[in-house]
């Protein structure tokens, strides 16, 4: 599975302040999407949005409101019937019989679209009955402090995989080991604290 980019090679030479061989590109690029999977995985999100839209399936609740996965982008609302695989009507996004993606203003607040409400229907009761097409993930681009996490869990498994420094801490993120500096020199320790203190902070609550 390729990297989806939360971070680049560029990024983490900067961060270790080393210049990585040519030769080792294929494992960075095998680290950061294994971070990137770890990343997604602890937080419950996909935080660089799909560049294509893509249709999933919701159950309806007789309300007019739908809860949906975070997404950027709605580019279609179909309200079926009371079973999954008859047919959809599709809701326009103009007109008296059209929908709206909450919270309002998404894009500009930098927030993902995770609820949808009807204007003269309501989404009929029934399993997976329900279609919403979208660019599903929780932002357009990755957030910086998310890029600075999986920065810092790439660059504490480069440095364990070279051997550490002169003190060193050693911790696990998902099958990694990850070893930074901990001489009085050195923050990334403290990095690693924040990164993961990061990852606190987007976790989804599921409820």
């Amino acid at each position: 599975m390729s990297a989806k980019g939360y971070t680049t090679k560029q990024a983490i030479e900067n961060y270790m302040l080393t210049e990585i061989d040519d030769s080792f590109d294929s494992q960075i690029d095998a680290w950061i999407a294994s971070v990137e999977r770890i990343i997604d995985n602890y937080t419950g999100r996909n935080f660089k949005a799909d560049s294509t839209a893509s249709a999933r399936v919701y159950d309806g609740d007789g309300t007019e409101e739908l809860i949906v996965d975070e997404c950027v982008q709605v580019t279609k609302v179909e309200v079926g019937n009371d079973t999954y695989g008859d047919s959809f009507s599709e809701i326009l996004s103009t007109g008296s019989d059209k929908y709206f993606t909450y919270p309002a203003n998404a894009t500009a607040r930098m927030v993902p679209i995770h609820k949808i409400s009807l204007s003269a229907r309501c989404f009929p009761a029934g399993q997976q009955n329900n279609r919403v097409t979208a660019k599903w993930g929780y932002s357009v681009a990755t957030p910086e402090d998310i890029t600075f996490a999986a920065t810092v869990f790439v660059a504490g498994i480069a440095n364990q995989s070279r051997g550490g420094g002169d003190e060193i801490k050693s911790e696990s993120i998902g099958a990694y080991s990850v070893t930074y500096n901990s001489d009085k020199g050195s923050n990334s320790w403290a990095d690693f604290e924040r990164a993961q203190q990061i990852l606190d902070q987007y976790k989804r609550l599921n409820i």
